[in-house]
Order: C-alpha cells, then structure tokens, then sequence
C-alpha cells in the first residue's frame, strides 16, 4: 500500500515540475554568486610571513606615540614598520618595497594598499583599526598597541567555491517542503486525503507515504544539483559516503520539519513563509551567508541551529578528512526528523477524529 501511495504522490509532485527544477538551479546560481562575491574574503587564508610596511606623518600630534605603538606591534608581529618623510603618497608607496603605507594625521590616518599585496593590507588594515578603537576606549597608547595576530589553525584553509558550493546546497534542502507544493495543493482539489480516510488507511501510512516520496524527489533534484557543480563550478567534497549521508540526513529532516508545518497549520502559503522564514534564520547562524568562520555571532546560537551542525560538518570533511560535528550534525537531523514525524502523526490523527 505504501509503495502504491509512494508512486502516486511523486505523480501529484511532477505535474510541477518548476518546483523540482528550482531545486536543481537555485543551489548552482546562488552559489555562483557567492562564490564570486566573497572570493576576495576567502584568501585571508593565505599565510602572510613576514612583511614590511611603510608610514609617514604628517600630523604634528601624533609622531611620538604612534612611533612607539608601532615598534611594539612590530615586536609582537611579522610586520617590519618603516618611516618615510612625508611627501607624495603616489611616490611611497610606488616606488618603496612595501607591502602598503599609512599616512597617519592628527585626526585620521588612512592605509594605501597594494593590489599584489591584499591579504597584508587586510592585516594591516586590521591591526590599525584595532589600536585605534582601543585608544577611543580609553586605553593609553602602550596598552592598545599590545596586538598580537595568531594564525587561526581551527579555521580551515577552503575557498569560496568550494565553500558556498557546498553550503548552499544544504541550505536550499531546508527548502524541500516546496517540492511538496503540488502534492499538497493537488490532495486538497481533489480532496484525497478524504478518500484516504474511508478507505482506513492509517494516518501512519499516509505520513510514510508523504515522507518518503518528498524526500525522495528532493533528493534527487540536489543530488543532480551538487553533481553540476561539482562539474561546472569545480566544487570538492570530502569523503563522499559521509557527505552524502550528511545532506541526505539534512534533506530526511527538512522534508519533516516540513510537513509538520503543513499538517498544523493546513495552509501551503503559510507553511512556505514559516519555512523560509525559520531557515533564513538557521543559516544565518549557521554560515550560509557570512561564513561561520568569520561570524562574530556567539557559538551558543549557531548551535541552536542544525544548518550550522551540517555546515561545519561538511566543510570539515573536505578539509580535514573528519569532523567532531558529524555526529551531531547526523543526531540534530534524526532528533527532527522523530519529533517532527510524531507531531506530523498525531496532528493527523487529530483532525481524522475531528472530520468523523
């Protein structure tokens, strides 16, 4: 029986077949954006080494503590400071072996970086900053300059495409309750859950039923997804069995999560806004548009989300071969796809002992 409501559910699905094929492009041309968008960002894992940056003065106020803060951020980092008279910017940083320079004033100071040189820049850009804000906290010169930038060995050395090129596509799986959308709309019409329940099919069936023939087409429809990007895009994973389960849990929790906002609320434009408006929510904290790596957002929120768990997952196998959140990425997911299949169930039942 359920492999008859299987087939016949993935029929309803495919009369809309613009949802399924959304599912196949929306991943490849966000990701694509991303990917383009935050290339620049992504280098900041290059190492650095030892550079040398050039400054000069030209504020009357500021030539003695600045001369001191940066000999202790020097002593304290790879970076080589060099003064230079000040004079034409043009022709420092030009014509001078240096990374980039900064032209301290009275007021402000500003930083010209070099195009071969991004990543110093950054740190530079960085450092500066950071001395500066200390000192409109209060703190004098000689404790504000007490900067020292460590090499992050936990973050994980990947680049925009292989990063956004995986973590979108769990993002759009969060979606998976579009897919359903014909399904849904076509029981209604033709008011077939009605004729389920004459029948005495168990609402345990038709749940089974529901939940395998959605998962399945989502599955599917990202799986050719993560194929073309792998292909055209030239996205890497890592392990591949483990990945695979990964999204494959994610999606199984998703399609779930889903259905259960379907069942409560028996609305399908009401179900879509909740959904995309709890995962724009979860991949915020979980990385899908600023990368967790760089969120500034504090752990105990992006736990909270499982896009996060699936996130750090993933990322952590292509680089590492292994991850600590591949167990509770694959736990987050179960503990959905349970609770949600149980409230999805007893709703159900519910509203049949309603309509009797």
């Amino acid at each position: 029986m359920i492999r008859y409501l299987v087939k016949n559910n993935i029929k309803l699905m495919s009369r809309s077949s613009i949802n399924i094929l959304a599912f196949v492009l929306a991943p490849l041309l966000v990701s694509a954006v991303l990917m383009s968008a935050f290339s620049t960002l992504m280098e900041k894992y290059e190492d650095a080494g030892r550079f040398t940056v050039g400054y000069s003065i030209s504020g009357e106020k500021t030539g003695t503590y600045i001369k001191e803060a940066l000999e202790k951020i020097s002593e304290n980092n790879d970076i080589t400071f060099v003064e230079y008279p000040a004079g034409d910017i043009d022709d420092n940083i030009t014509k001078k072996d240096v990374a980039c320079f900064i032209d301290f004033g009275d007021e402000k100071y500003r930083i010209y970086e070099k195009e071969e040189f991004k990543i110093q820049g950054k740190i530079t850009e960085g450092i500066i900053s950071m001395f500066y804000n200390s000192i409109s906290l209060g703190q004098n010169a000689a404790e504000a300059a007490d900067i020292t930038v460590r090499k992050a060995d936990f973050i994980p050395p990947v680049d925009s495409v292989d990063y956004y090129g995986i973590i979108e596509i769990i993002y759009f799986g969060w979606c998976a309750i579009v897919c359903a959308a014909a399904l849904f709309t076509n029981e209604k019409k033709y008011r077939i859950r009605n004729k389920y329940t004459v029948s005495g099919v168990s609402e345990f069936k038709l749940y089974i039923a529901r939940f395998a023939s959605v998962a399945a087409v989502v599955l599917a429809g990202i799986g050719v997804s993560a194929v073309i990007s792998s292909l055209m895009l030239d996205v890497h994973w890592g392990n591949i069995f483990l990945s695979a389960l990964v999204v494959a849990f994610s999606i199984m929790a998703a399609t779930a999560f889903g259905i259960m906002l379907y069942t409560i609320t028996d609305s399908m434009v009401l179900t879509i806004i909740l959904t995309f408006s709890i995962v724009w929510i979860w991949g915020f904290f979980g990385g899908s548009f600023e990368t967790y790596m760089f969120s500034s957002l504090p752990e105990s929120l992006k736990k909270i989300s499982p896009i996060y768990h699936e996130n750090r997952a993933l990322i952590e196998l292509l680089v590492q071969g292994k991850s600590d959140y591949l167990l509770s990425a694959l736990i987050f997911s179960a503990a959905i796809v349970i609770g949600c299949s149980a409230a999805s169930i007893f709703v159900s039942n519910i509203k049949r002992e309603g309509r009797k």
